[in-house]
């Protein structure tokens, strides 16, 4: 097996060469996926010329806490959503000052079980929502978020699935700045 798979390459390989033809530059704020998106992206050789870093919150207080979350909102979540993606990618925006932050939180699996931080937990069951990924982006021209559902209750399938469809929302978002720009 090698890493990244040839189809993350060709998306990586597409994103660094936008970023560095623009001199922009990258962060990754991600929860589901485990750090996943940042390895595909500094897999790609001189990746420090265009990626900064990134934030992984992986636990559900510590996401919601680093993510500029009030004591309200965090009593009130109800979950992974756009709206937390969103969220997610204007926090480090803001905090790491990167060109464009691409977030993503979701369900990889196998379970929905979300410990709410006030120690409530919902019921461990496998449902609908496992294979669901939630994906946000903050640039110079605003937001776009997106969501996806893999179909997949297999954890480490839909960590990668998660991973690639981040990538390539990425990708669609930059090649659609490109269209613009040049009208």
């Amino acid at each position: 097996m090698s890493f990244p798979p040839e189809d993350i390459t060709e998306i990586v390989t597409q994103i660094a060469s936008i970023l560095r033809e623009r001199n922009q530059t990258l962060a990754i704020s991600e929860a589901a996926c485990g750090g996943l998106i940042s390895a595909y992206i500094v897999s790609v050789p001189g990746a420090s010329n265009f990626y900064i870093g990134g934030k992984l919150v992986y636990s559900l207080k510590q996401r919601l806490k680093l993510s500029g979350w009030s004591d309200s909102e965090i009593s009130n979540y109800m979950g992974p959503s756009e709206q937390v993606a969103l969220k997610l990618a204007r926090t480090a925006k803001y905090e790491l000052g990167s060109t464009y932050v691409l977030s993503e939180t979701g369900f990889a699996g196998p379970s929905t079980g979300i410990v709410i931080p006030n120690g409530k937990e919902d019921e461990e069951q496998e449902s609908d929502e496992v294979g669901t990924v939630y994906i946000g982006l903050s640039g110079p021209n605003g937001e776009a978020s997106t969501s996806n559902s893999t179909g997949s209750h297999d954890r480490a399938k839909n960590m990668s699935e998660f991973a690639k469809l981040g990538l390539s929302f990425l990708l669609e978002q930059l090649q659609k700045t490109d269209e613009k720009d040049s009208r």
